[in-house]
């Protein structure tokens, strides 16, 4: 089952770094995440530059894990200043729920990280018969 989830992880960031150089070019604007899974926890990291740590939000929905965050857009033209209000979110699944109590986070240098202990999962491997 390792090559598959190579196979994906490395689909995952030729779209991941296509669409984030897509998004400098057209001022897109998302919550860019990257997933990494190590042998006792799953950990998501978004790109939130920018973002003071009371605009960020994270929810627990099962086993989803919604990032979203609220703020205001100041942009500059030659001529006038525009401000709006603008609001992104992400959701990240993972193959079991997640643990509330256990689950952590921390919001430095733009960059969020969120703790999903393994620990807790009650995944099963069923094995294939000939």
């Amino acid at each position: 089952m390792r090559p598959l989830h190579d196979f994906v992880k490395k689909m995952d960031s030729f779209f991941n770094e296509s669409f984030k150089q897509m998004n400098s070019q057209f001022h897109l604007k998302s919550i860019w995440v990257d997933v990494e899974e190590t042998d006792s926890d799953i950990i998501v990291k978004a790109e939130l530059p920018g973002y003071k740590r009371d605009q960020i939000h994270i929810e627990i929905i099962g086993n989803r894990l919604r990032i979203s965050v609220k703020g205001m857009d100041n942009e500059k033209y030659s001529n006038s200043k525009r401000q709006s209000f603008e609001q992104k979110e992400k959701v990240v699944t993972v193959p079991f729920i997640i643990p509330e109590e256990e689950t952590s986070a921390s919001f430095q240098d733009g960059i969020l990280k969120i703790f999903i202990p393994k620990k807790n999962s009650n995944r099963k491997y069923i094995d294939i018969e000939e």
